[in-house]
C-alpha cells in the first residue's frame, strides 16, 4: 500500500517508529472517547456550574505550565523513556476516571493526571519523530506522525457520536471511561517496545526571553487566554443553555477536527506567502467579527 512505502521512504527502518505510531493512533483514539463525552460528564454526572469548571481547568494547565521544571529534572532520561512514562501517567489518570466516585475533587484530580501525561508526551512526540526520520525526511515525518493522532482522535469522536445518539435513558459514560483506559493501556504496551535514546531538545528545558519580541510575547499570551476560554466554555454554553447533549458536542469536535486537517496546511502556505503577523492580525478580526 502507498501509505505503508510512505512510511517505509519517511522512517529508518531500524528504528522502532511502528510501535511508536501504533502508540500514537491509539492514544489519539483514547483521547477521543475522553474528549468527546468529558464536558456532558462533568455537568451531568459531577455537577460541575461555570465556576468549577473554571478551576478544574487550571489545574488541567497546571502540568503545562509545569513542564520545563519536569523535563529540567528528567534531564538524564531520554525522549523515548519520558514519553513511556507519560503513557503510564494517562493510564493512571484514565483509571481513575473509570474506577473513582464522580465527584468534583476526585474528578479534577483525575484531569490534572491524565493532562500531566499528556504534557509529558506531548513533548517528545516531535522529538522521537524527527529522531527516527530518514535524512531530510523530517517533515514529512512530523507531518504522519500528527496524522496519525488526528485520525485516532476523529475515529473516538465519532464512536462517541454514534454510541450516545442511539443510547437512550442513562449514559453510559463509565463504559467508555473504561474502554479510553483499556486503550490508554494497549497505548502504554505498545510504547514499552519502543526503543531507543533520543536526547530531549534542551530549549523545551529552559526559558528563553528577548526584549525585542515583547509584542510576540504579549500576542501570543492573549491568544492562548482567548483559546483557553472559548475551549473551555464554549462546550459549556452549548451544555448549559442550549442543551446540546454529547452526541452533538462529540460531533462538533470531529467537525472542527476534519477542517482543522485540511486548513492546517493552507494556513501554512497563507503564512508562508504573506507573514506570520499579517494572519495573526487576520485571525484576531474574524475572531471579533
Amino acid at each position: 500500500m502507498k501509505w505503508l512505502a510512505s512510511m517505509r521512504e519517511t522512517f529508518n527502518e531500524k528504528s522502532t517508529y511502528k510501535a511508536f505510531l501504533l502508540s500514537v493512533l491509539i492514544t489519539g483514539l483514547s483521547y477521543g472517547l475522553y474528549k468527546g463525552m468529558m464536558d456532558n460528564f462533568l455537568v451531568e454526572v459531577v455537577g460541575m456550574g461555570e465556576m468549577d469548571r473554571g478551576v478544574t481547568e487550571f489545574f488541567r494547565e497546571l502540568p503545562g505550565i509545569a513542564l520545563v521544571f519536569i523535563l529540567a529534572a528528567f534531564y538524564m532520561l531520554s525522549a523515548e523513556s519520558l514519553y513511556k512514562v507519560g503513557a503510564v501517567i494517562m493510564l493512571v489518570g484514565m483509571g481513575m476516571h473509570a474506577l473513582l466516585p464522580p465527584t468534583k475533587v476526585l474528578a479534577t484530580l483525575a484531569i490534572c493526571m491524565y493532562s500531566l501525561g499528556e504534557h509529558i508526551q506531548l513533548g517528545m512526540k516531535s522529538t522521537i519523530s524527527l529522531q527516527y526520520a530518514r535524512e531530510g525526511h523530517g517533515g514529512r515525518a512530523l507531518g504522519i506522525q500528527s496524522s496519525s493522532s488526528q485520525i485516532g482522535t476523529l475515529v473516538g469522536y465519532l464512536v462517541i457520536v454514534a454510541a450516545f445518539s442511539f443510547v437512550s435513558g442513562e449514559q453510559p459514560y463509565t463504559l467508555f471511561f473504561v474502554l479510553a483506559a483499556l486503550l490508554a493501556g494497549v497505548s502504554m504496551v505498545s510504547s514499552l517496545r519502543i526503543s531507543g535514546k533520543s536526547q530531549t531538545d534542551e530549549n523545551k528545558r529552559r526559558f528563553y526571553f528577548n526584549k525585542k519580541y515583547n509584542k510576540y510575547y504579549m500576542l501570543e499570551m492573549f491568544y492562548g487566554a482567548r483559546k483557553q476560554v472559548f475551549i473551555t466554555f464554549g462546550p459549556y454554553v452549548l451544555i448549559l443553555f442550549y442543551g446540546a447533549n454529547t452526541a452533538m458536542i462529540s460531533l462538533l469536535f470531529a467537525i472542527t477536527s476534519v477542517v482543522s486537517f485540511f486548513a492546517a496546511p493552507l494556513v501554512g502556505k497563507i503564512i508562508d506567502r504573506i507573514g506570520y503577523k499579517t494572519v495573526m492580525v487576520a485571525d484576531t478580526l474574524i475572531l471579533v467579527v
